[in-house]
């Protein structure tokens, strides 16, 4: 059967295999290598099933290989690592599978049943493969010359490409443990920063995104198979990684670099790939069951495959049902409240506490209290810590189907199903009254019953302890489905391709306060005389815990939803072929064009759209929708080989043009060397021009109210005197104040240069080691911005946004207005580190090695073409501040890898530098502390029951706390770069057949 891999036919002279899939991989212009011992390469082949192995081998080798696919899917294979000839690499990867291999012309190998190898029972292996079934001849040979690889149109089979691309596998991700996207990309070195996570409770909607190079979620395109695909259903700016199930992945690839020459908007920081699963065969039953060792977080996770290879047909279904318990925050020593002094924090407890906090008219603060009223201290807060949940419960159920269908000996047809739901609730305190400080502020009328001061009380802060913890409910529906044709014509690979996809989501949040009630119902009693009478129950906002009886909560509580959805569907052609020899060898020609149409939508109930609740987001309707043409240009051009073919330059270019119907036009092009330097060394640089258009939701977003959480420096007494902007002490017990924000159909696109230079070492005198380092430059011009924190301190240290800052008398902030706008400016600077070392298999085992880092060197980012530019590198600043989150100035990874017979083991580390931050309501910095954690795991297959796997493993191994972050939002942790969870073992059980 003819498969997803692109072809080049050339018929020769001798008649070849057929029935099945004939699988050849050779990349052309390589200088041949000629087979046997006296030749050698550093191999890597790491695929699980011979197929996998046997492309790997052509790729690395540069031979063509010509094998049954159905053969070959059935037997799973070790690692070969190391350097060594060709010749004994192939003897390696079909030890033991029943299969032998011949060189049929020169650079041609045939694999076939070893029982037909040549001077057996047959004289020839061409006579003996024909009295196979599975071998039918009268197919011309097929030379697949590489597969997709992310970051390019052409299909080769570099090793090693002009720009970094990790790849982690099915097995790495077995290994990781990880049982969501979202858990396994927060370990890869290059994320950091505001990527969500269910870890998100306050604040997060159960959905999760991936951030490279600290850019924003939307600086990183995610694909699936090298498709795009709709993002979050609430107007998102990323796809949602929860909408993806860990056991249908193959692989993930993750490209770090500028991609829009060869991809388009969004990939500024680079790419990540995940490429769905195809090959496989049988069925799978597994059960996966985790828990932390404090008790909680329960984790389970059923998968259910089944893969089969017909005549004409390869189908492989997955299904998953995945449940996680909720984590508390109570439940940790460092969640536990949100006063954390004790560790050198601040004391961050609302001034909305359980008990009427009153301030009078000539200044005095009271709180209620048994008997009457007393002054307010500066411990009279609320810890609304004791209600949170930290890691957000959550319900997934996925099917995920692919259909292979050989319409003709070159045309394959492909065909792709995924439909997910999910469901999770996060659970957090009772709703807060500010009076003083909502979108509409609220009076308590001198005619009020429950009023005894006499007066008008504007500035009342409360607590509603007497109704039950909010919760936020969210549910989404993703649905996928693409549908392409391969083939061959006239030497040139197509592919035809319909790709459509839709995002659905519901946000319902319990246990609101009806703004409206509470406004009437805070009046004078001869506007609100009772329910039975006009409708109006009075509201006694003013006492103790329990003053607000059961009827008083009936009329003010309500619950508020918010619906949307994001939709793409995509149509697109590309064409690929080998092009005129160049001075190198033969180069590589891609072209194509895609047409997309993008719309999303979302929107709020009555009460939301009209900023009629306390306690939630109020915003009004977003909807918007686009359409994108785009035509693309790549060539890969060898420039140089030398005479025995150990040396070599390759150049590669690319052009794209894009034109969007909402904001105009955008042509980017990138140029990428790659020079080889004989077997050791490999030389690459990459420069790019990117572009990010404006997400619908940034263009079209309605105005949008919340309480912000931000540093006031006015809120500090020693800066009345210094800051133009500061003329008295505002309120030092604030730490949440209104901010509006709204869309802006004027935006232009975000535009960047990116660069990169890097070296890749494989010494020849350390076998299977292999060293790489990469230097990277990001440059990202006319941002778009809206953060209310840079303008509150623009405003206050320079007297700069005064139109968008209001204050009362006072001093108070009341009030702050961030619209987007294209005004900022960002440059990353850093590098990218890893090596693999994979020992020779020894009588006891092998043994790899494997480690990743990222090294930012500078963050530098700016809000305003006339403000201060700050290097971020090294810092926390919390994104509920409208911060960029922590972005560590080194993360890194290392792992080990023992398989020994049936037994399989790793053991890694996770490393993550110390941040600074500011301590909040002070100008105190503090330095959040360094954080190492150890994972391990070991797996065992039985040799009883065929296909029988079990596997235990521990994350956290050690139970490392996370470090304090004492500027955090959410835990008083960074809960996107470290853990709460703590010690967590895992099981899982897995039965094939």
């Amino acid at each position: 059967m003819f498969t997803h891999f692109a072809a080049l036919a050339a018929p020769r002279r001798w008649r070849q295999f057929g029935g099945l899939s004939l699988l050849c991989c050779a990349l052309l212009g390589l200088t041949p290598i000629a087979l046997g011992k006296q030749a050698t390469t550093n191999f890597l082949i790491d695929a699980r099933q011979l197929s996998g192995a046997l492309i790997q081998f052509s790729r690395q080798s540069g031979k063509a290989i010509v094998f049954s696919e159905r053969l070959a899917r059935q037997v799973r294979v070790s690692p070969v690592t190391g350097w060594m000839s060709p010749e004994a690499a192939l003897d390696n990867l079909l030890e033991d599978s029943g299969l032998a291999w011949e060189e049929v012309e020169p650079q041609v190998i045939a694999v076939y049943p070893a029982v037909c190898r040549a001077g057996r029972d047959c004289e020839e292996p061409q006579q003996t493969l024909s009295k196979y079934p599975t071998f039918q001849p009268g197919i011309e040979e097929t030379y697949v010359y590489g597969d997709l690889v992310t970051g390019s149109r052409i299909r080769r089979a570099d090793y090693h490409g002009a720009i970094p691309v990790d790849i982690i596998t099915a097995p790495d991700i077995e290994l990781s443990g990880a049982q969501t996207l979202g858990e396994l990309l927060k370990f890869v070195p290059a994320v950091a920063g505001n990527s969500i996570s269910t870890a998100i409770s306050n604040g997060g909607d159960g959905t999760a995104t991936v951030t490279l190079r600290g850019l924003p979620a939307s600086n990183t395109l995610v694909l699936i198979n090298g498709r795009r695909v709709a993002n979050d259903g609430l107007a998102g700016e990323s796809v949602d990684l929860n909408s993806i199930a860990p056991a249908a992945v193959e692989r993930i690839e993750i490209l770090k670099g500028g991609a829009s020459a060869i991809y388009g908007s969004d990939a500024i920081a680079g790419v990540v790939n995940v490429i769905m699963k195809r090959e496989f065969t049988g069925l799978l039953a597994e059960l996966y069951y985790g828990e932390a060792e404090a008790g909680d977080l329960e984790t389970t996770n059923h998968t259910l495959q089944y893969g089969a290879n017909l005549p004409r047909t390869s189908l492989f279904v997955t299904a998953t049902h995945f449940e996680q318990e909720p984590l508390y925050s109570r439940d940790r020593r460092i969640s536990a409240s949100a006063d954390t002094r004790r560790f050198g924090g601040s004391d961050e407890r609302s001034s909305a506490t359980p008990a009427a906090r009153i301030q009078l008219p000539g200044g005095d603060t009271l709180i209620a209290g048994d008997n009457g009223y007393r002054p307010a201290t500066e411990e009279d807060l609320y810890d609304f810590q004791q209600g949170t949940t930290a890691v957000v419960p959550m319900e997934r159920n996925s099917v995920y189907a692919n259909l292979a269908f050989d319409v003709s000996e070159r045309i394959v047809a492909l065909l792709d199903l995924h439909y997910l739901e999910t469901k999770a609730i996060a659970e957090l305190a009772p709703a807060p009254v500010f009076t003083a400080f909502e979108a509409r502020p609220f009076t308590i009328s001198a005619d009020n019953r429950f009023n005894p001061f006499g007066v008008d009380l504007e500035d009342v802060r409360r607590r509603l302890v007497e109704f039950p913890r909010r919760k936020q409910h969210n549910e989404s529906e993703v649905s996928r489905a693409s549908l392409a044709l391969e083939g061959l014509a006239a030497d040139w690979n197509w592919e035809l391709a319909y790709s459509w996809s839709r995002s659905e989501a519901i946000e319902r949040t319990t246990n609101l306060v009806n703004a409206d009630h509470l406004r009437r119902g805070l009046g004078p009693d001869s506007a609100c005389r009772g329910r039975d009478i006009d409708g109006c129950v009075p509201i006694n906002l003013l006492g103790g815990p329990g003053s607000i009886t059961p009827q008083q909560v009936s009329y003010l509580r309500v619950d508020g939803e918010v619906a949307g959805y994001s939709s793409l569907s995509t149509v697109s052609a590309h064409v690929s072929r080998a092009i005129l020899p160049m001075p190198g060898g033969t180069g590589d020609l891609a072209l194509g064009g895609e047409h997309r149409l993008e719309a999303t939508s979302k929107k709020p109930d009555a009460l939301l759209a009209s900023t009629g609740t306390l306690g939630g987001t109020n915003f009004e309707a977003t909807r918007g929708d686009r359409k994108i043409t785009e035509l693309y240009a790549e060539a890969r051009l060898p420039m140089w080989r030398s005479a025995g073919g150990g040396n070599g330059l390759d150049l590669d270019l690319a052009l794209r043009y894009s034109d969007y119907s909402d904001f105009g036009d955008s042509t980017n092009p990138r140029a990428a060397l790659r020079l080889q330097l004989g077997r050791e060394w490999l030389l690459r640089g990459n420069f790019a021009r990117g572009f990010r258009a404006p997400s619908l939701n940034e263009l079209y977003e309605g105005q949008t109210e919340n309480q912000a959480f931000l540093n006031d420096p006015c809120t500090q007494a020693h800066n009345v005197a210094l800051l133009p902007g500061c003329t008295q002490q505002a309120d030092p017990t604030r730490n949440q104040f209104l901010t509006l924000k709204g869309g802006n159909a004027e935006l232009e696109p975000e535009t960047a240069h990116s660069v990169s230079a890097g070296v890749v070492w494989s010494p020849e005198s350390a076998s299977g080691l292999t060293l790489s380092m990469d230097l990277f430059q990001i440059d990202q011009y006319d941002v778009v911005s809206s953060s209310a924190q840079y303008i509150v301190s623009q405003n206050a240290r320079f007297g700069a946004f005064a139109g968008q800052v209001e204050r009362d008398a006072a001093g108070n902030l009341t009030l702050v207005e961030a619209t987007n706008v294209n005004v900022g400016r960002r440059r990353v600077r850093g590098a990218d580190l890893a090596f693999n070392y994979h020992l020779p298999r020894r009588s006891w085992g092998q043994l790899s090695f494997t480690g990743t880092g990222a090294y930012i060197a500078e963050y530098l980012a700016r809000n305003d073409a006339s403000g201060p530019e700050l290097d971020l590198a090294g810092s926390f600043r919390d994104e509920a501040s409208e911060g960029l989150g922590g972005i560590p100035e080194w993360k890194a990874r290392l792992g080990m890898r023992w398989k020994h017979r049936r037994w399989l083991g790793s053991y890694d580390l996770f490393y993550v530098s110390e941040m600074e931050e500011l301590v909040p309501g002070t100008d105190r910095f503090r330095t959040i502390d360094s954080w190492l954690v150890h994972d391990l795991q070991v797996s065992y297959t039985f040799p009883v029951l065929a296909g029988l796997r079990w596997a235990v493993g521990v994350d956290n191994l050690l139970d490392e706390e996370p470090p304090l972050a004492a500027s955090a939002f959410n835990d008083n942790i960074d809960g996107r770069t470290h853990e709460l969870k703590g010690r967590f073992w895992y099981t899982r059980l897995s039965q094939s057949f």
